[in-house]
């Protein structure tokens, strides 16, 4: 998230510096209208308390300026009001000066309701006032013999100053647009965080299970197995098991230390599919005794996601047989079909509701098997019925790598 923070913080805060920029050059420019309107006023007679009164309303109308951001869409005619008579005051205050103030002041206030008001009828209803106003301003203070020297000036000013004020206003608008899509963009990728640790929760419980548990798993059993020959006296089946006990615990151990490397370095080693699927119903073979009728076809080309994960599904699937199916025929069928992995296991065991799948505790073996045949992009059928055996449909694109 580091990556975006730089350029969030620098949109984040082009817009407020260039506000206040645009504000200190508008007051720059207000300073200088002062100062041109009271040398145009006393060059000729000094004028000593209208001067102080017109500094004291161009203050008054400086100070409204920086905070006009601070009134409310509804309020912003009491505003612009209260401007425009400061301005027309000033005007008749300093009659020589009144066309440097119009002229001057007139033209950016009348930019400043496009901004604000944003609405065309008010903006145009604000300029014929102003402009009404104007003339009448000029009438009185020069007479009307001079308004066509003075119209042209004013509409000159004015177009100057809208032009530059809408295509400064437009850019503020794109920053601001940036700046919202960049807060969406951060708010997507925590999401995205959020929803990729989850995933590597939810890979890690696979992991584990697929490893750990139904490595156990197959430990107890065969324990059980070595109680029950014991009991009956049968001590040479029971060294065997146990011996084969041993080896499955080293294999589990060995299982698990290879989910703990691929979970640090993120890689998958090379697997021999059709070999290590002839060691997953060996294993299934030797603990359960119930032999397993194959028909397996060597497939290419398969990802190493891919098959990883279609070995797992297969030990997932065995191991439900042995712990839940009390099947003694077992049917497994591998082929590839129009691009397409294909995969069945069968048995004859006691079936279940495929209703139940995913709500009772503790039974997570389904829910993983649909979890990792999503993962590669493949799809997965089960059909049981209580009583009629189990039926598992798997299907897997040939090139896809997860």
């Amino acid at each position: 998230m580091e990556k975006f923070n730089p350029l969030y913080k620098k949109l984040d805060q082009e817009p407020n510096v260039g506000i206040i920029f645009s504000r200190m050059s508008n007051l720059f420019w207000i300073l200088l209208v002062y100062i041109g309107a009271l040398i145009v006023q006393n060059i000729q007679q000094s004028t000593i308390i209208p001067s102080i009164i017109f500094s004291l309303i161009l203050a008054i109308h400086s100070v409204l300026y920086f905070f006009s951001s601070s009134f409310k869409q509804k309020k912003s005619w009491y505003y612009f009001f209260a401007q425009a008579s400061l301005l027309f005051i000033s005007a008749f205050i300093l009659p020589k000066g009144s066309p440097i103030v119009l002229i001057g002041l007139l033209p950016v206030l009348i930019a400043q309701s496009i901004i604000i008001l944003n609405n065309k009828l008010k903006a145009i209803i604000f300029f014929i006032v102003s402009y009404g106003l104007y003339c009448i301003a000029m009438a009185i203070n020069y007479g009307a013999s001079e308004l066509p020297i003075f119209i042209p000036i004013f509409f000159v000013i004015l177009l100057i100053v809208i032009v530059y004020t809408v295509s400064y206003n437009r850019q503020v608008r794109a920053r601001e647009r940036m700046e919202f899509y960049l807060q969406q963009l951060e708010i997507a990728y925590q999401k995205v965080e959020e929803l990729t640790l989850s995933n590597e929760r939810q890979r890690m419980a696979r992991d584990l299970h697929d490893t750990l548990a139904q490595g156990l798993a197959g430990l107890i059993m065969q324990l059980e197995a070595v109680s029950v020959h014991i009991k009956s006296g049968n001590v040479a089946r029971s060294n065997e098991i146990i011996h084969y006990s041993m080896q499955q615990a080293r294999e589990t151990l060995k299982d698990a230390r290879t989910v703990i490397d691929n979970l640090r370095t993120g890689s998958l080693k090379d697997a021999d599919f059709h070999r290590a699927v002839l060691e997953e119903i060996k294993k299934f073979e030797e603990i359960s005794g119930v032999h397993v009728e194959k028909e397996i076809n060597q497939v290419y080309p398969l990802s190493n996601l891919s098959m990883e994960y279609c070995i797992y599904i297969i030990r997932e699937s065995l191991n439900n047989i042995m712990k839940h199916s009390r099947a003694d025929q077992v049917r497994i069928k591998i082929k590839s079909k129009d691009d397409q992995l294909y995969i069945e296991v069968t048995d004859n065991g006691i079936g279940f509701s495929t209703k139940n799948i995913g709500k009772q505790t503790g039974k997570y073996g389904l829910i993983g098997l649909q979890e990792r045949v999503r993962l590669v992009g493949g799809k997965i059928s089960i059909d049981s019925i209580p009583g009629e055996g189990t039926v598992l449909v798997i299907t897997v694109p040939m090139d896809q790598g997860g």
